[in-house]
């Protein structure tokens, strides 16, 4: 996460310098930890035969944090690295680039629900605060593509390139 919308920003826009980012992002992780509640000791996670039982019980908080927050992590930072790679190539438009992140709103939607769910299931309290904090960090990564997007498309995508969707970088 982070990987091109903070350079972005700080090189081509003024919203925010890199020491109010910091201390928005460690305001945003103190304020996470005060909510955060205290992990369960006694609490055991019960073997689910497939893979759809293990997304629900994930889904109801039954499942153990680490399994519900680092796959999901990895393939959503895969699939913003993979696209981001595409837009570097000039292999999608800005259409397509939207489209993958539309795509990526239901999972996203089961992974935060799932995280903030679990976090009780861990060995310690600061662990299931680093996963909410990490999910808040991906919704805050969701909106600065968005403005990035919207505002400043000139930063990220080739519009000189792109006839059909040239509306989009005017």
């Amino acid at each position: 996460m982070f990987i091109t919308t903070l350079p972005i920003i700080y090189t081509y826009t003024h919203l925010f310098s890199a020491l109010e980012a910091c201390l928005f992002l460690t305001a945003l992780f103190l304020l996470v930890y005060v909510y955060t509640p205290a992990s369960d000791s006694h609490w055991r996670e019960a073997k689910v035969p497939s893979w759809y039982l293990f997304l629900h019980a994930a889904w109801l908080g039954n499942a153990a944090l680490w399994r519900a927050f680092w796959p999901f992590l990895v393939f959503v930072n895969g699939v913003l690295v993979y696209i981001d790679y595409r837009i570097d190539n000039l292999t999608y438009t800005i259409a397509s680039w939207i489209t993958v992140h539309f795509m990526l709103v239901l999972p996203i939607t089961w992974w935060l629900v799932a995280v903030w769910r679990c976090t009780s299931h861990t060995r310690y309290r600061l662990f299931g605060c680093f996963a909410r904090t990490v999910t808040l960090c991906l919704i805050i990564e969701f909106i600065l593509r968005f403005i990035i997007t919207v505002k400043y498309p000139n930063t990220f995508f080739d519009c000189h390139l792109m006839v059909v969707q040239f509306g989009d970088c005017l």
